[in-house]
């Protein structure tokens, strides 16, 4: 390095050393040491009042939807359209088709879903006078159920059927009905209804009853 390179940095030095003595340098150091950072964005708490603000927005929409939302029915596009009105009340099923799933799950197994039994073991239901004729007859043994000889068709069976009353497998009035008149009028029997209203009386009558009838007993009483 030259010797003029040499003299110059030695007076920069003294020149920076000077200026680091004088007391304004001093003062406006100091004035930047106690200065703060500057602000920066951040996230701040919400005021209360506007989350009770929110709050209740929310409530009043929910009540208000509740209102005005025709119970969110597909199908609720007028004006006038009442959620809270009557609904009319679904069909009411035929009794042969209620006795016709009552038959599928209870008897099938044993009568067959031809309703021609099982030869020796199960009597036929087509075509049997215990079934065609005096319902009250049929209503007994569905009621209490049948144990011992009975002849169907000319043939004798020797079985056990069970009770479908309030001491065996307890249908209601609507499917003792439904399954007597199924049995009454298909595979060509043709007979009339039983109604739900002769069930109740076949229930009431001989529900109490703890007895399963026997052939010769079925037709006691009847017609008097």
């Amino acid at each position: 390095m030259s010797e003029e390179n040499k003299q110059s940095n030695e007076r920069s030095k003294n020149l920076e050393y000077a200026k680091m003595q004088d007391e304004q340098v001093q003062n406006l150091h100091a004035q930047l040491m106690r200065e703060k950072a500057e602000p920066t964005e951040n996230a701040s708490p919400v005021p209360m009042l506007i989350v009770f603000a929110f709050a209740a927005l929310c409530f009043w929409s929910g009540l208000y939807l509740m209102e005005n939302s025709g119970g969110f029915r597909w199908d609720a596009y007028s004006p006038d359209f009442n959620p809270t009105a009557d609904v009319a009340p679904p069909p009411e099923i035929p009794l042969f088709k209620r006795g016709a799933k009552v038959f599928r799950n209870q008897c099938a197994q044993c009568h067959q879903a031809s309703g021609l039994g099982v030869a020796g073991v199960y009597p036929p239901l087509v075509g049997s006078s215990w079934v065609i004729e005096d319902p009250e007859v049929l209503g007994r043994i569905l009621v209490n159920g049948l144990n011992g000889p009975i002849q169907v068709l000319g043939k004798e069976y020797n079985g056990n059927m069970p009770a479908f009353g309030p001491n065996g497998l307890n249908l209601k009035p609507k499917q003792l009905a439904g399954v007597m008149t199924y049995i009454r009028q298909e595979w060509g029997n043709q007979a009339p209804d039983v109604t739900v209203e002769m069930a109740e009386t076949y229930i009431e009558s001989y529900g109490a009853r703890t007895n399963v009838w026997s052939a010769s007993e079925l037709l006691e009483g009847l017609g008097e």
